[in-house]
């Protein structure tokens, strides 16, 4: 890990891109140690287990990161992060986090040329009104009935349990995803 000079005032660090992922909570992390995670989005620390892994991060997720201040540029070895929040300094984040909304779908990971065989699987599952296949970069992903977007994150992942427990093979690597917009009073 090497740091920025000063004089590129909203760049400070610059870490592989392998050592960002997403834990099977849809939390984005930076792995600094072995067991040293920080959470991307509030700065908090934790203690990694491998079984908290869920899948390397993605160009989309990266992104939305972009979008949200916390990644400033990224290319296919690594990513350039913004000052993350310092460990039990939220004052800022707080304010960040009440002017942001968070919508979740899943990604299943699959080629968006795969869209028609999920709409049958899907169909032939009896789930075609609980979900809205869609492509998103070239992937295939999945909105809830009506493709309106899950609320909660608990909502998308007991989304995703359903998927993987009625179709393993198709939706094995499915992951939560999300947007976020402005919060409009």
């Amino acid at each position: 890990m090497s740091k920025i000079s000063e004089n590129e005032p909203n760049l400070n660090t610059i870490i592989p891109r392998n050592g960002l992922f997403v834990l099977a909570d849809g939390t984005f992390v930076v792995r600094w140690g072995e067991n040293d995670i920080q959470e991307l989005e509030t700065g908090r620390y934790r203690v990694f287990k491998s079984e908290d892994f869920d899948s390397p991060i993605t160009d989309y997720e990266l992104n939305q990161l972009i979008s949200a201040g916390i990644v400033e540029k990224f290319d296919q070895e690594k990513v350039w992060l913004r000052e993350l929040p310092e460990r039990n300094k939220f004052d800022k984040l707080a304010t960040w986090e009440l002017s942001r909304i968070r919508s979740y779908y899943l990604n299943t990971t699959l080629p968006g040329n795969l869209i028609d065989e999920i709409r049958s699987l899907l169909n032939d599952l009896g789930l075609i009104r609980m979900f809205h296949p869609r492509i998103r970069d070239d992937f295939v992903v999945l909105w809830g009935s009506k493709g309106l977007a899950f609320t909660k994150i608990d909502e998308a992942e007991k989304a995703r349990h359903l998927l993987t427990s009625k179709a393993p093979e198709a939706f094995i690597n499915t992951v939560i995803a999300f947007v976020e917009t402005d919060r409009r009073d």
